[in-house]
């Protein structure tokens, strides 16, 4: 009886434990992705919040909805203890459409929609040994009448 009290004791640290790493994660990405909707600015929050902790060379995908004839800024956030980070932005083939790596870091990315489409953003870490969480955000605006200077996708 005494045995199996221990057992449940070490379960239960064990289970507290991973829940304090995991709600330490979570608040992490939570202060970056709303330090990233502050920087969208001019642009109009659309709600999409997508966030993810890179670890060990790994990297992520997010799949996002544009609609046509829209602008749009994808606002990149990442903590500090991810450091630097490449990005690419493919359409719903794979088939890639932009490419960021290395270089002064960008944070975001501002086009125009030309068809309602799905995208997917693709984030590694430049540093495979470091981890930690980025976050990308969505602003849109309707388009300024007369010429557009945003990249068409």
């Amino acid at each position: 009886m005494k045995r199996s009290f221990n057992n449940l004791k070490i379960v239960l640290a064990f289970f507290a434990m991973s829940l304090a790493v995991m709600n330490t994660a979570t608040a992490q990405c939570t202060a970056v992705t709303k330090e990233a909707i502050k920087k969208l600015t001019v642009y109009t929050h659309t709600g999409q919040t997508n966030s993810a902790t890179i670890s060990g060379g790994n990297k992520v995908e997010m799949h996002l909805s544009f609609y046509k004839g829209l602008n749009y800024k994808l606002q990149f956030g990442a903590d500090a203890a991810l450091g630097q980070y490449t990005f690419r932005i493919l359409d719903e083939n794979k088939k890639e459409l932009y490419k960021f790596e290395g270089g002064n870091q960008a944070d975001y990315f501002t086009f125009f929609s030309n068809c309602s489409q799905e995208l997917i953003i693709e984030i590694s870490a430049i540093d495979n040994t470091k981890k930690g969480c980025v976050a990308v955000v969505v602003g849109m605006q309707a388009p300024k009448t007369g010429g557009n200077s945003i990249r068409n996708l």
